[in-house]
């Protein structure tokens, strides 16, 4: 009961998550969504349901600028990728984490226009991104490695990407990507191939320096 309007805050964070993805992406594939306050560090997302730290409510300021309201942006962010659109979470994790941590971005630009240099400040410079964006889980040494790499690294490589071939090519992929792949388990090189046909641009030197398997 004393975190009822942090609970509120999430409420209407994920409803208002689930309109833009749905808008930008491609449509939400169920017909509920569940958040569950939990004794985990962090956020963690299941299909169909995720949970969120009992610190992160704790902490609730009544904004949107907090731990509690971008995590809750990521994880529902989840239910496309991860939860749609699977993918090789050891092996290639990179496919549903850095495309969740930059639809925080899209979200933000979406909802709340000037608060995107804020969020690129607090959610990825402030940690210093850096790393192969499509490291495997056994490439880091610790889990701050691996996130700046993957996560964090991973969203200024899609920033990259979208700077480079345009926001219509960019976000016409994204929905191309969704819908050829929802229900399945995505790889790096249906990634690439679908971008293909949607831009023609060089991208040669945003794979090297953001990738060390490609």
């Amino acid at each position: 009961a004393e975190n009822a309007n942090a609970a509120a805050m999430v409420l209407e964070l994920t409803r208002m998550s689930v309109v833009t993805y749905s808008s930008e992406f491609g449509p939400y594939p169920h017909t509920a969504l569940s958040v569950c306050e939990t004794a985990l560090n962090d956020g963690l997302e299941t299909d169909g349901l995720y949970f969120l730290a009992s610190t992160f409510y704790q902490s609730f300021d009544g904004s949107v600028t907090n731990n509690l309201s971008t995590i809750a942006v990521h994880e529902t962010a989840h239910q496309w990728w991860y939860g749609a659109v699977g993918n090789n979470q050891a092996v290639e994790p990179w496919l549903d984490e850095a495309l969740a941590t930059y639809s925080e971005h899209v979200f933000y630009e979406d909802n709340y226009p000037d608060l995107v240099k804020w969020w690129w400040n607090f959610r990825v410079y402030s940690h210093g991104a850096s790393g192969w964006v499509d490291s495997r889980v056994y490439d880091t040494s610790n889990f701050r490695a691996y996130v700046d790499a993957v996560y964090f690294n991973g969203a200024e490589f899609l920033q990259s990407l979208r700077d480079r071939i345009g926001d219509q090519a960019f976000f016409d992929f994204l929905r191309d990507y969704f819908a050829r792949n929802n229900g399945r388990i995505a790889s790096a090189y249906d990634f690439f191939a679908i971008l293909d046909l949607h831009t023609s641009a060089n991208i040669s030197d945003l794979l090297k320096a953001y990738f060390y398997y490609r």
